[in-house]
């Protein structure tokens, strides 16, 4: 295996005095995806949010592509490589989905008629966006915003890209395309740290699991050495400590 593109050790983190992430340690590799998975409250997000530069570093390290991101402003980490899809489908609602994707690609700096060929990219990946590439964001399904969300964060060209929560509100059947889509990603070379709560779903795609319970880490390992989805799911949920 190739060398982590992330390394987080020993984290801790939260906002403002309220600490929620005490001590997580995790890896994310190229073109593998970890899944990092827990109840509600568990620190999922506030650890993607560290990551991306948005919630401060209390102790611990991020280290990104061979380098620490202490004191790294965070849009300077989306020009490093680092792309990040927070919760509940942020797209801009009554921009054409063509404009979200434009406005993905603004961090590069280069010409519009750049961007819009990188737009055909994208399109290849979410077909069906090129069929709504002229409709208001806000008028899409919410599996297709999600697609939307995503491949406006593509358009950046990341290394890295962290997914919190993709499934959120979606139909099953929306789930299992949305998930299929981005175990495609990783063929790319492209590192996914996926945050989610639908195990199942989260599982079939990663490559490695971490599972966090009260700001620390209770599970850590390959995917491959995961032999019972039941148990898993009880340390998901702080039912038990182990899965193996």
């Amino acid at each position: 295996m190739t060398a982590p593109l992330l390394s987080v050790d020993g984290l801790a983190t939260g906002y403002g005095d309220l600490r929620v992430v005490w001590n997580v340690s995790f890896q994310v590799w190229p073109g593998r995806i970890t899944a990092l998975l827990g109840r509600n409250g568990s620190g999922k997000t506030t650890s993607l949010r560290a990551v991306a530069g948005l919630n401060p570093v209390h102790a611990g390290s991020i280290d990104y592509d061979g380098r620490r991101l202490d004191g790294v402003a965070a849009h300077k980490r989306v020009r490093a490589g680092i792309s990040y899809v927070q919760e509940g489908k942020r797209v801009f609602r009554n921009q054409t989905v063509e404009e979200n994707l434009l406005l993905g690609g603004y961090s590069l700096g280069v010409r519009r008629s750049t961007l819009e060929a990188e737009c055909a990219r994208i399109y290849e990946l979410f077909p069906i966006l090129q069929e709504k590439r002229k409709h208001p964001a806000g008028s899409l399904s919410g599996g297709q915003q999600q697609m939307v969300a995503i491949g406006q964060a593509l358009m950046a060209k990341p290394k890295l890209l962290m997914l919190d929560e993709p499934s959120g509100g979606l139909a099953p059947a929306i789930v299992a395309e949305v998930m299929s889509r981005i175990a495609a990603l990783k063929e790319s070379g492209l590192a996914i740290l996926l945050v989610e709560q639908a195990v199942e779903a989260a599982v079939d795609v990663a490559d490695h699991v971490t599972v966090l319970d009260v700001g620390k880490v209770t599970l850590n390992l390959p995917v491959d050495q995961i032999d019972d989805m039941e148990r898993l799911k009880d340390v998901c949920m702080g039912r038990r400590t182990d899965a193996a």
